[in-house]
């Protein structure tokens, strides 16, 4: 699902849709998050869409991801500069803790953290990168979500901020566990709902995926990407008359849909083949 969104993201920042192409690449990085060429993907219909800040973040993050911590930080100390008035730095500070922790510098990535936090106090990714920092400080005792539970237990947020931190680190089945937490927490959140059904879909629990996208659904009905990603569960689950309908309803929603309509001709394929159309 990933590879689909990020080559359609290619093909519509090839044609000039950059508003489009980013909607595809953050499909894409909602199925995997550590995919790095489509944050660099997206730092570039970003920058053609004028928002340049933005575009140095996810540039920065694509460096990180490569492996490059200090190519990120110079990007971020680029975005910082050149920032708008306004614009949440706060963010820009903890991705650099983030490439300082990766290039094994806490000491840098503490002092990047305690500017993070004095200019938004709960700022959750900040605490989050704390935690990791203490983990790696300690020998790699605990996880991450052991000392991120004591400061916002019960806040969504902050389970919805350490599902993303764990996909990122490919850490799916405690990715689970939080957008689970999340989804609960908070039963009225569409982006609980589907993050949590995407992060059981890529941990291959397909039937529990199917009940959250459902849900999303439910919460969003004038939603694409929920009917389109319903539809491929109930796909890969079988039910194919019900798939059939959210790719239709995917399809009267946005027309010529790239994506739905390829998965409704992959539907179509399956139907004739099995002789049940």
């Amino acid at each position: 699902m990933a590879d689909t969104h990020f080559n359609l993201g290619l093909l519509l920042a090839s044609t000039g849709r950059s508003e489009a192409a980013v909607e595809s690449y953050r499909a894409a990085l909602w199925s995997r998050p550590w995919l790095a060429q489509a944050h660099l993907g997206l730092a570039a219909a970003l920058q053609q869409l004028g928002r340049d800040a933005d575009a140095i973040k996810r540039l920065a993050r694509a460096h990180i991801l490569a492996g490059r911590p200090h190519t990120a930080l110079e990007e971020v100390a680029h975005a910082l500069t050149h920032a708008p008035d306004g614009y949440g730095t706060h963010a820009l500070h903890t991705l650099a803790a983030e490439a300082h922790l990766e290039a094994g510098e806490h000491a840098e990535a503490q002092a990047a953290l305690s500017r993070a936090l004095a200019a938004h106090p709960h700022h959750v990714p900040a605490h989050l990168t704390f935690s990791r920092m203490l983990q790696a400080n300690s020998g790699g005792g605990g996880t991450v979500a052991s000392s991120r539970g004591g400061f916002m237990p019960n806040d969504p947020h902050a389970h919805k901020h350490l599902g993303q931190l764990l996909l990122e680190q490919d850490r799916v089945e405690e990715a689970v566990g939080a957008w689970l937490r999340a989804a609960l927490l908070d039963s009225t959140d569409h982006t609980a709902a589907f993050n949590a059904a995407t992060a059981l879909r890529l941990a291959g629990r397909n039937q529990h995926a199917e009940t959250f996208y459902r849900r999303a659904v439910q919460l969003r009905p004038k939603d694409v990407s929920s009917h389109r990603n319903l539809g491929a569960i109930l796909h890969l689950n079988g039910k194919l008359d019900e798939a059939r309908k959210h790719y239709d309803e995917a399809l009267a929603l946005a027309p010529g849909d790239p994506q739905t309509t390829t998965n409704l001709q992959r539907l179509s394929a399956l139907v004739n083949k099995k002789g049940l159309s």
